[in-house]
């Protein structure tokens, strides 16, 4: 049994939970500044190199599909803990990967395993809280786990002014090897009662028929996507824009990575105080709005010809301070009703949010014209489309008795 853990709810719990899900923000960031090196030291385009972080997300979701019931039936800590081991050998692997076919496989298993830490985080929380009180402890996370795309592409350019790009999946691992003692140490298990029925096929289906056939928490799922949908669309942009179209060096590139980052920090620590004022669905609407004239005035910036790069921080991190406070109450919101599920509810919503997004990253990313104009366009009409789901009509309709 481990040692007693933090306090629920505490910075040390907080902290802690923040750690494990990183485990999949940490993996993706911190190789963005050597998506150019990988290629040329392979031989391959920068598009086939760029497709490391898709593939991650396509295991990404395919975890994410097991990890949650696996959770609801033998408990949240031996299923992460599992999860951090195949994690550490598929980090291995992509570290001593000899081609890049190998790599893109070896990315593909590390995806898989990462996906343990979100869905168990959002899990655990959901077991310790309800209501605005669990928003607030989603966002205190959440504004603690910004922080690896704070200094992961700062890390990452570190490492290759020292080193080959295979020296990041070398840190990855020590990175979590330490988290596996640390869950080992100080994580409590949550879960009051496994499920035995958790792995049911039929409770499999279930949980999907729970969560999409509920009319409120199918609308809070799609924006929750739409959120994610807009972040992946910046991910898979941002080194082709700012290395490539406006020839940043890679630690010039982590360091507008973080500027922009440090927004979703702050739009975080802000959600933590708009959650005990007004209602999450109307703070949920206004970000949207905001996020939408972000990127208005991104588009604006590349028309005038004046989105140089320190411009773009602008736009870009206002829609970072709006992501945050945007999947913090929208995931609150669609797991709400399902306190009895919550491993198979966030399953459901992390394949979700995991391969839709991906394929919308995919096709905008196809569709580079060498400026930020694509990326910018896309993330509005996400946002557009976000608007008109959580605007007062679609709340009153959702909300209605049947």
């Amino acid at each position: 049994m481990p040692a007693r853990g933090p306090v629920p709810g505490s910075p040390a719990f907080v902290v802690l939970i923040a750690a494990v899900l990183t485990m999949s923000a940490m993996t993706i960031d911190i190789n963005l500044p050597a998506i150019p090196a990988t290629a040329s030291a392979f031989g391959t385009s920068t598009s086939k190199a760029q497709l490391s972080v898709a593939v991650f997300f396509i295991g990404f979701a395919v975890g994410q599909a097991f990890f949650g019931p696996l959770a609801d039936r033998y408990g949240r800590r031996p299923v992460l803990l599992g999860g951090i081991v195949g994690y550490l050998g598929a980090t291995v692997a992509c570290a001593l990967a000899p081609t890049i076919d190998g790599l893109l496989a070896a990315r593909l298993v590390q995806g898989l395993a990462a996906a343990s830490g979100p869905i168990l985080g959002r899990a655990i929380i959901r077991d310790r809280f309800a209501g605005p009180e669990m928003a607030r402890v989603m966002s205190l996370v959440l504004a603690a786990f910004i922080t690896a795309p704070l200094v992961a592409p700062s890390i990452g350019a570190l490492i290759l002014g020292l080193g080959s790009w295979r020296w990041i999946f070398w840190f990855l691992a020590i990175y979590g090897a330490v988290l596996l003692v640390l869950v080992l140490a100080y994580l409590e298990e949550s879960l009051g009662r496994p499920d035995p029925g958790a792995l049911a096929p039929r409770r499999l289906v279930g949980a999907y028929r729970s969560v999409l056939g509920d009319s409120a928490s199918r609308r809070f799922v799609a924006l929750v996507v739409l959120g994610l949908a807009m972040l992946l669309i910046y991910l898979v942009s941002a080194a082709p824009i700012f290395m490539v179209t406006y020839g940043l060096s890679p630690t010039a590139f982590g360091l507008v990575f973080a500027l922009i980052a440090v927004c979703s920090a702050l739009g975080s620590l802000a959600n933590t105080r708009l959650v005990h004022h007004f209602a999450l669905e109307a703070i949920l609407l206004w970000a949207f709005v905001a996020a939408a004239l972000a990127m208005v005035a991104g588009l604006g910036l590349v028309a005038l010809d004046r989105a140089m790069p320190f411009a773009l921080i602008l736009p870009f991190g206002a829609f970072f301070f709006c992501f945050n406070i945007i999947v913090a109450n929208a995931t609150t919101l669609a797991m709400r009703p399902h306190g009895d599920i919550a491993g198979a509810a966030a399953s459901v919503l992390g394949v979700l949010q995991s391969l839709i997004p991906a394929g919308i990253a995919t096709i905008v990313a196809m569709l580079d014209d060498g400026t930020p104009r694509p990326a910018m366009a896309a993330m509005l009409a996400l946002a557009l489309a976000g608007i008109w789901l959580a605007r007062p009509a679609a709340v009153q309709a959702t909300s209605a008795p049947s």
